[in-house]
C-alpha cells in the first residue's frame, strides 16, 4: 500500500469550509470563529480498493494550512459573517 501525494489542487475552499475532493474529508467552520470548526473524515480513514491511500495526517495538515491562508487572505468574508 502506498500513500498518494496530497496537493493543493485537490481541495475545494469556500467561506463555509474546505473539502479534500478525492476523499470527501472536510473542515466545516463555526459561524462565530472561522478558525474553529469540525472535521468530517468521510473516506479519509477508509481502506481504498486500490490499496493506495491518502495519509490522514497529511491531508488534515494541508487542509489546516490552506484554510488558514484562505481566512487570512479574505478577512472581510469572515468579519461580515461573524456579525450577522
Amino acid at each position: 500500500m502506498a500513500n498518494i501525494l496530497v496537493s493543493r489542487d485537490q481541495f475545494n475552499i469556500t467561506p463555509e469550509g474546505i473539502t479534500h475532493k478525492p476523499t470527501g474529508a472536510s473542515f466545516i467552520r463555526d459561524i462565530g470563529n472561522p478558525l474553529s470548526g469540525s472535521i468530517r473524515a468521510a473516506q479519509l480513514d477508509s481502506e481504498p480498493r486500490t490499496g493506495d491511500r491518502y495519509d490522514p495526517e497529511t491531508v488534515k495538515g494541508m487542509m489546516q494550512e490552506l484554510w488558514a491562508e484562505y481566512v487570512a487572505a479574505n478577512p472581510t468574508l469572515f468579519d461580515a459573517s461573524s456579525h450577522g
